[in-house]
């Protein structure tokens, strides 16, 4: 019988960007994803914030069937991921993390804020707002972009973890950076990893910050190994 796995996807993305993640997983685990609030074609209109995600991953995990998941998070999935670890829960297995941001305060959320302008984007990166309008709707996709913002600047101003919510975590948490991140800081990693009490950092040589540019081969062997398999 294979471990069973769950994958949470990033900000402004669905679990479909793990199309290629799961067929090269497969042979491993018993594979779940699901789409976060706020992430699909139906309109969100309650408040967007941490919280919420980690109460869909809990709602989720309670659902399962299977006495032990471990979790992947990419990117905003991978913040949700450690965050829901933080209440101890008894299903949860390992969890690896790649691309998460955790140096959020007021500058940086500012910053991340300020690129997730819907008008703006228009204007600027017109291609990658129809990707955006294709996967969440014409009518509903500055909806999201709105929200993802509102999550972001939550996370800035005292709605992330601090310190001391790290070192609660007893999971082995492995925090996966590409060497070309240019939004994630091996700093800010690092510094998690020391605060939490089962913490490993790795970086992945050449890897860029976007999922898609990742090597699945190499990421594979990462999460595989993590989990105590072989690949």
């Amino acid at each position: 019988m294979k471990p069973t796995i769950l994958l949470l996807h990033g900000a402004l993305n669905t679990s479909d960007q793990f199309t290629l993640l799961t067929e090269k997983l497969e042979p491993f685990f018993d594979i779940y994803s699901f789409d976060f609030s706020g992430h699909s074609q139906e309109m969100y209109e309650d408040v967007l914030d941490m919280s919420v995600l980690v109460r869909d991953v809990a709602r989720f995990m309670d659902r399962m069937e299977s006495e032990t998941c471990h979790i992947f998070g990419y990117s905003m999935g991978g913040y949700a991921a450690v965050s829901y670890a933080t209440s101890q829960p008894q299903k949860l297995g390992n969890i690896v993390t790649l691309g998460t941001k955790w140096d959020w305060n007021p500058t940086s959320s500012a910053k991340e804020v300020a690129m997730l302008d819907p008008e703006m984007m228009v204007a600027k990166v017109p291609s990658y707002v129809a990707k955006l309008q294709v996967m969440f709707g014409e009518k509903n996709w500055m909806n999201v972009v709105r929200n993802t913002a509102s999550l972001m600047h939550d996370l800035g101003h005292g709605g992330g973890l601090m310190e001391e919510g790290f070192r609660k975590i007893e999971t082995d948490v492995l925090i996966l950076r590409g060497s070309e991140d240019k939004m994630v800081t091996a700093e800010s990693s690092k510094d998690v990893v020391s605060w939490l009490k089962n913490g490993t950092y790795t970086e992945i040589d050449g890897a860029p910050h976007l999922l898609e540019t990742v090597d699945m081969d190499v990421l594979v062997g990462e999460i595989v190994g993590f989990c105590g398999l072989t690949s």
